[in-house]
């Protein structure tokens, strides 16, 4: 029992020293976005290093630049043709079976939800909302 005791406190103190590392670099990556941010000397430097060169987006000034290997320099013409066509838009319903149909779809595809609603015609709406009060 003691034992298990005795684990149980070195697996919380090294969850508390793992907790509190985080918290320390996290603070200090909050100070350096803050330095960065508000100090325009900083950001300069900083957006001129990442658009430099060496930088993980450089910026090349010519022709002759952006033909270096590993660059594309041709036009890239995206296919159209392999995606589905967009489901088509549901009819706007009669007052008196808007609220049934909304109800399925809201069960069915409730992200898609709101299309129904802004078919419907505002009477309908207000209606309900009438009714709720």
């Amino acid at each position: 029992m003691l034992d298990n005791a005795v684990a149980w406190g070195q697996k919380a103190n090294g969850l508390l020293h793992g907790y509190a590392n985080f918290a320390v670099n996290e603070h200090q990556e909050n100070l350096a976005y803050n330095e960065i941010l508000t100090n325009p000397d900083v950001l300069s430097d900083y957006t001129l290093k990442f658009f430099g060169p060496e930088g993980p987006y450089p910026v090349y000034e010519s022709e002759g630049e952006l033909e270096t290997p590993g660059y594309r320099t041709e036009q890239v013409v995206p296919e159209y043709g392999n995606f589905p066509a967009p489901p088509d838009a549901a009819a706007p319903q009669q007052p008196q079976n808007f609220w049934g149909g909304f109800n399925e779809i809201m069960a069915r595809d409730p992200q898609n939800a709101w299309r129904v609603l802004n078919q419907a015609q505002p009477n309908t709406v207000a209606s309900k909302l009438f009714v709720m009060e």
